[in-house]
């Protein structure tokens, strides 16, 4: 009984780490400040006393650094959050080892905010990774923007993010 109580508390173990390929838990809960804001949905979250931990905003895709807008994002974002304390909850790693997280700031969701001032484009391939409420706000929140013509949607042409990397990957 004994050994089997022992094999079943390893191979849990031995699955909880599998999940956590960079050190980090995926389900979590980060509170830190922002050191750095890498564009306009990644970002450094520093935890007092801990090493800094790259986020990336869940379910919303900011314009590239080199894409028309990209600049502008990420310095509307670094003025929602850079040098502020932040709580990020993250449900998982993308392929770069990001943690992949709703950041708040204050009890604001910082992702939406971006949506919101038409900054990022809602990220509905990610859908089933929030909530039904969650998914409302999102799209209501890039939608609003959209027929205000806030930020990116300024320009009826603009490209999606994910168009415009697979355009430069060709």
């Amino acid at each position: 009984m004994v050994t089997r109580t022992v094999k079943f508390a390893t191979a849990l173990v031995m699955i909880g780490l599998m999940g956590c390929q960079s050190g980090l838990p995926v389900n979590m809960e980060i509170n830190g400040r922002i050191t750095k804001v890498h564009d306009g949905d990644s970002a450094h979250i520093t935890p007092t006393g801990s090493k800094r931990v790259i986020v990336r905003l869940a379910a919303i895709d900011a314009p590239e650094i080199k894409q028309e807008h990209g600049i502008k994002s990420r310095d509307y974002l670094r003025g929602l959050i850079l040098n502020r304390e932040v709580v990020a909850y993250c449900n998982k790693l993308d392929k770069y080892r990001r943690q992949i997280c709703k950041v708040t700031h204050k009890g604001t969701d910082i992702n939406v905010e971006m949506l919101k001032g038409g900054q990022a484009w809602y990220y509905s391939r990610y859908r089933q990774e929030q909530t039904r409420s969650d998914q409302r706000i999102y799209k209501k929140a890039e939608s609003l923007a959209k027929r205000a013509q806030l930020g990116l949607w300024k320009n009826t042409e603009a490209v999606a993010p994910w168009e415009f990397r697979s355009i430069v990957r060709q």
